[in-house]
């Protein structure tokens, strides 16, 4: 499987990540310091002192291709991983040489820093390929005309190895038909589902294209107040939205990977929270769920950064903590304690296991949410109120002035004015 990912900063922070700790099992380069074809046979400890990142920053910025086009943001770099399908049992080498075909057909005049992992549950070896953006031959930005052709042609070489390669064809039928009279009923009525064959890749610790997608519409939907937003905040995620056919049932959005056009999945698929209809009652909502400006900000800064260096574990993580503090309502660090107290004091009462268990599930879901929220700084410690001294005791205090009208205005202050005279009687009385 071929996954692809734009990259719009330096390379310096997708270098940390791929080599952080450690993790990297080897490095391979092309058209650097180091070149697997020029420079083999040489002593490849030598490789240790390529600096790659530095190396492409330098060439990308000589050539100007570091700068905005057409008004949008530079892709900067090209970040694609291969993930070989684990009944072929691929070695680090079969992999390597996999990848190094692909390579040298595709980007043999560009820069290119291969990283090789086996950080997943099944220790399955899987390449992540740099490619700076600039050509060396012309200077000219790197363009991808049809992002498919790239998968396409990275199954045909898999498929003359004598490795698993998968159809690019979209298979044909009856697909979206119905009655119109009689329109089918959403396909699920739980907030998120996950069908048998997306767990099943997720309890292997693989990658799975619609938990991707919906991991990032969980952060646009969560962070949006109305559609402009939405979509806005999807395009930062390098997700694109399209309608649905005018002939299907049921009013829907069709998200997929702007990489990956052909990976789509409509918004119910992914959950009835994620359709086109429950997200709109949502926007017109008043009293929906929203994190307080600076959170928000928070959580898209650390979206953006977790979908540009593929930090799917990250992403995951960040998405289930936000859709986590929507479900509760969690505004703050002290709110999270009040809904686990109130479980727990639930759970205690409960004399049905079943009905128990679900609350000790609850409690643990909000525990890791609070785990994640306080280490990475996503939620403030109190909610915006005005703090109010008393007696040595802290407590709360709304004041929702904006709201007020004039006449409850006018009858405050004529009451405060009532007030200031009788202090002044009892002062004249006294004197």
């Amino acid at each position: 499987m071929l996954k692809a990912i734009n990259g719009h900063t330096g390379c310096s922070r997708i270098e940390d990540y791929l080599e952080k700790n450690g993790r990297a099992l080897m490095r391979d380069f092309f058209n650097l310091s180091w070149d697997e074809v020029e420079d083999k046979g040489l002593d490849t400890a030598l490789k240790n002192e390529v600096e790659w990142a530095l190396e492409m920053d330098a060439l990308r910025h000589d050539y100007g291709n570091d700068t905005p086009w057409k008004g949008q943001r530079a892709i900067a770099f090209r970040h694609y991983v291969i993930s070989p399908d684990p009944s072929d049992s691929i070695g680090l080498e079969g992999l390597r040489e996999l990848t190094h075909a692909w390579v040298k057909k595709h980007f043999s005049d560009y820069q290119v820093a291969v990283i090789y992992h086996d950080d997943n549950k099944q220790r399955i070896p899987h390449a992540h390929v740099v490619v700076n953006n600039t050509n060396l031959a012309t200077g000219r930005r790197l363009h991808i005309p049809n992002a498919l052709d790239m998968n396409r042609s990275l199954q045909e070489i898999a498929k003359e190895k004598g490795l698993s390669a998968f159809s690019n064809e979209m298979p044909k039928g009856r697909m979206g038909q119905s009655d119109p009279r009689n329109p089918p009923r959403p396909q699920t009525r739980q907030a998120i589902y996950i069908n048998h064959s997306e767990r099943g890749l997720l309890d292997a610790g693989a990658y799975s294209w619609v938990s991707d997608i919906r991991n990032r519409v969980s952060v646009a939907k969560v962070l949006s107040r109305n559609e402009g937003e939405f979509m806005r905040i999807l395009e930062l995620m390098e997700v694109e939205v399209s309608e649905n056919s005018a002939h299907a049932p049921r009013e829907d959005w069709i998200f997929s990977l702007a990489d990956q056009r052909s990976k789509k999945v409509s918004g119910e698929r992914l959950g009835m929270t994620f359709g086109k209809i429950a997200l709109t009652e949502r926007f017109e909502r008043i009293g929906s769920y929203h994190p307080d400006v600076a959170s928000s900000r928070a959580i898209l800064s650390m979206a953006t950064d977790a979908v540009e260096l593929n930090d799917i574990a990250e992403l995951g993580s960040l998405a289930k903590t936000v859709e986590t503090n929507a479900r509760y309502s969690i505004g703050s660090s002290a709110d999270y304690g009040r809904r686990i107290e109130a479980l727990q004091r639930r759970m205690d009462r409960e004399e049905e296991p079943r009905a128990a268990s679900k609350c000790a599930e609850r409690i643990e879901e909000l525990e890791s949410a609070m785990e994640y929220a306080t280490e990475r700084g996503l939620i403030p410690e109190r909610t915006a109120r005005n703090a109010i001294r008393n007696g040595g005791a802290e407590r709360w205090q709304y004041e929702p002035r904006s709201r007020q009208n004039g006449s409850q205005r006018a009858v405050q202050s004529a009451s405060a004015a009532r007030q200031r005279e009788r202090e002044r009687q009892q002062g004249g009385r006294s004197r």
